[in-house]
């Protein structure tokens, strides 16, 4: 699907290249990390037309060549072709060229080299483990995360050691519910789970998200995920993800009331460590949305968890049946946490409840995944009898924002007893679906010379690339168009390769990974511990150690804009001059590739608009990296 690049070989053979100095520059970019001896291989060399670089020019020489780190050897050279005739790339401001050296499959390390302007890029590896210890890195970002878990410096590094956090008086274990926080009656005990994402707070629908993720991550490559990614479970026999999903499952658990529903939201006090929180927890009232996303974890996970824990696994199957009878009993409960209207502003963050459409989601998610575990056939019947509801179905798209009952829908097709009426009808729409305007027909027609086009670079815009390249790998997953099997891993590796630098900012979008390849990785994240000011840990290369490697940025984001009370009426002098703290310039009015700052200022210039992380981007992203692991 990519357009093919005709290029002029000027020399195949090895040759000695005489040692002498190179400067790195920004406008060769690659993987920071590498590729895999059979993959698309493209370098993007690019000039800046628009935006905040664009009084910088470059145009590059008249041959690159691949030149051995060590030997200082050339084993490939050609000439770099434009991309469009020389056109402006609208969504990056850049006039690009493309170096394509897929001949290249040695294992070892590289670099592109500029012959005539003696200019290289960063180094690369070329392995079939090149990606191994980076899916490690952003993995373990969840052991950073979990709430309620000491962080030893044997897994975490001596500089992000830290004590367990919200174990406190009225902590977790004696979470009260919000509103009611004088009465000792609703206390309950609320443990575990992870810090969501930049904020502590923790979401029952997104927790099982997360879970769901994770579980999907490993069936579909369990190969990519072994008992040693140095977390506190590593080596005792259970694959690391499956660890941490357990970790997830039983956090859940403590949710459940005896009635059968479960816990909305648990808010948590911040703090930088997270063990120096000290102010109470508190929960918010159950819902309908969440204890259909809880049954639908604890389905999932009872199926996977059983080869290694029956017990846990028969307890998650009691849970979740008596979960979904709660929930079929009271289709309607809904809990707005955050709300001036509901009177829960403060309770959180991010809004958890979901619309009609996502309702019908949830409790889909839900039947599929009881009749996986249970064999029993009245969920079957409820998914069969409703899956046309689906967004997918009902409006024929398939697109970044939909991939949980796009996902959903694609898991059915592979159950022992689909109906195969309906699994030819979930597949040919994805087909029609996927080969539209914003999918294959953007790549077809080569719409982003950084080849990972997407349509929106919005809040998240990093979460939405990897969910766009797990689209492609999807293709491939469930068999939908086997005619271009290898085009469409092709397509969905080169999403990998702009989070991983090749964007017109050279970025790697995971933090802190110099140690394990990335030279120009994220330095800074919008989350309460690793804060704007932190002298540990607020900035590589400024604070003592930065935050930990490995976590996803939020991303470029077109529509990001300072508070809305700057330049001058955000009530004082002092906050007024909170907004020049830093200049946003090179940030607002950009290309849309371009929307993006490594900074974590807070209010008012509102960094996690673009900088903060989130669980789930992580776990789409690694979801899709864990593809590529040999």
């Amino acid at each position: 699907m990519f357009k093919k690049i005709n290029i002029l070989i000027v020399c195949l053979l090895p040759l000695v290249v005489m040692s002498q100095s190179y400067k790195q520059t920004k406008y060769i970019v690659v993987d920071q990390f590498g590729y895999l001896p059979e993959s698309r291989k493209i370098a993007v060399i690019r000039n800046p037309e628009v935006g905040f670089d664009a009084s910088e020019t470059f145009k590059p020489g008249k041959t690159y060549a691949v030149v051995e780190a060590k030997t200082k050897r050339q084993v490939y050279k050609a000439k770099p072709v434009a991309w469009k005739n020389g056109a402006v790339d609208p969504s990056s401001g850049d006039i690009v060229w493309h170096f394509d050296f897929s001949s290249v499959k040695k294992e070892g390390t590289y670099y592109i080299l500029d012959i005539d302007k003696k200019l290289i890029s960063y180094d690369f590896e070329i392995s079939n483990n090149v990606y191994k210890e980076v899916l490690k890195q952003a993995f373990r970002t969840f052991y950073y995360q979990r709430a309620g878990f000491p962080k030893i410096a044997k897994y975490a590094g001596e500089g992000w050691a830290d004590g367990a956090s919200h174990l406190g008086k009225r902590q977790d274990p004696n979470c009260r519910q919000w509103g009611l926080e004088n009465d000792a009656s609703t206390e309950k005990d609320v443990r575990g789970g992870w810090y969501d994402a930049g904020d502590f707070n923790k979401y029952t629908n997104w927790t099982s998200d997360y879970i769901i993720y994770m579980l999907l991550a490993f069936e579909e490559n369990p190969k990519a995920w072994t008992d040693d990614f140095n977390i506190p479970e590593s080596g005792n026999g259970i694959p690391d993800i499956v660890d941490e999903v357990i970790f997830g499952l039983e956090h859940l658990l403590r949710l459940q009331f005896s009635s059968g529903s479960v816990i909305s939201v648990v808010g948590l006090d911040e703090a930088s460590p997270p063990s120096a929180a000290s102010k109470p927890s508190y929960w918010g009232a159950p819902s309908t949305s969440a204890t259909f996303s809880a049954v639908a974890a604890w389905a999932y996970g009872a199926k996977v968890v059983k080869q290694y824990n029956e017990k846990l696994a028969a307890k998650l199957i009691e849970a979740a049946k008596l979960s979904w009878e709660w929930a079929e009993a009271n289709p309607n409960m809904k809990f707005y946490n955050n709300s001036a209207q509901h009177g829960t502003q403060g309770l959180a963050a991010g809004q958890q409840e979901v619309d009609d459409m996502g309702l019908i989601e949830k409790r889909l998610q839900a039947a599929l995944r009881m009749y996986d575990a249970t064999g029993d056939e009245k969920y079957k019947k409820i998914f069969e009898d409703n899956y046309k509801q689906l967004k997918m179905v009902a409006w024929t798209l398939v697109f970044p924002f939909g991939e949980y009952n796009q996902d959903l829908l694609l898991y059915y097709t592979k159950l022992p007893k689909a109906d195969l009426a309906i699994v030819n009808h979930i597949k040919a729409v994805y087909k029609q679906a996927i080969d539209t305007i914003h999918n294959l027909f953007a790549i077809k027609n080569n719409d982003d010379p950084y080849f990972s086009y997407q349509k929106d670079y919005v809040w998240g815009s990093n979460g939405t690339k990897a969910k766009q390249g797990n689209i492609y790998y999807n293709l491939v997953q469930y068999n939908i168009m086997p005619e271009m099997k290898d085009e469409a891993k092709n397509i969905a590796e080169y999403y990998i390769h702009y989070l991983h630098g090749v964007n017109p900012l050279n970025k790697c979008y995971l933090t802190n990974m110099s140690a394990y390849g990335a030279e120009n990785s994220v330095n800074q994240i919008y989350h309460m511990w690793f804060r704007h000011g932190s002298k540990k840990w607020d900035e590589v290369g400024k604070s003592t150690y930065g935050p930990p490697p490995g976590f996803v940025t939020g991303g470029p984001n077109k529509e990001y804009d300072w508070d809305k009370c700057c330049p001058q009426n955000c009530d004082s002098k002092e906050n007024n001059a909170m907004c020049f703290e830093l200049d946003i310039k090179p940030l607002k009015n950009q290309p849309a590739q371009k929307s993006y700052m490594d900074f974590n200022q807070g209010w008012p210039l509102n960094s996690w608009a673009v900088s903060e992380n989130s669980n789930g981007y992580q776990v789409q992203y690694l979801r899709l990296l864990s593809k590529f692991i040999k």
